[in-house]
């Protein structure tokens, strides 16, 4: 998909700014599954926005069928980082 395509399809999701703006980032890093695991922290630290931000607009995106969200486990039983897959 061309960078113009990427920019309208995110235009077309029904959030704040600042999850347009998540949802672009997650398109450009999901791998060929449309996968990606990252930690909602650190997705803070690059947009410069709260980690309470993220979790509301990752919900909002789930909310509106644009992600799934699947919790993830370390061996031991400790939380990992969630995988979002884009629709």
């Amino acid at each position: 998909m061309n960078k113009m395509a990427r920019y309208k399809l995110c235009g077309e999701v029904n959030t704040s700014i600042s999850g347009k703006l998540l949802f672009l980032i997650l398109m450009d890093i999901t791998d060929e599954n449309n996968a990606v695991s990252i930690p909602q922290r650190r997705i803070s630290e690059v947009l410069g926005i709260s980690k309470v931000t993220v979790s509301r607009n990752l919900r909002k995106l789930r909310d509106g069928g644009y992600i799934n969200v699947i919790p993830q486990y370390h061996s031991d039983g400790g939380r990992a980082a969630n995988k979002y897959i884009l629709k």
